[in-house]
């Protein structure tokens, strides 16, 4: 029997030490470069009061994610 592992790992983590990311496109680009979200849950959004996705990555895993992200670079 074929075991897979998951990349989703539970933890507990401090609020300082995470990003919530509600973007979809934002969200995708993380994980298709190997930056797993350590949590996911469904939120609300305030402006239209439609669910969302929330997914919560390590900010120390993102940085320079983030910064291909405001530069457009992000593949």
């Amino acid at each position: 029997m074929l075991r897979v592992r998951t990349n989703l790992k539970p933890r507990d983590y401090i609020l300082d030490d995470v990003v919530r990311i509600v973007n979809p496109k934002q969200q995708l680009l993380y994980i298709k470069n190997q930056i797993y979200p350590i949590d996911i849950y469904t939120s609300i959004d305030s402006k239209t009061g439609n669910d969302i996705l929330v997914m919560i990555f390590l900010r120390s895993e993102t940085s320079e994610a983030y910064i291909k992200w405001c530069n457009y670079e992000l593949e």
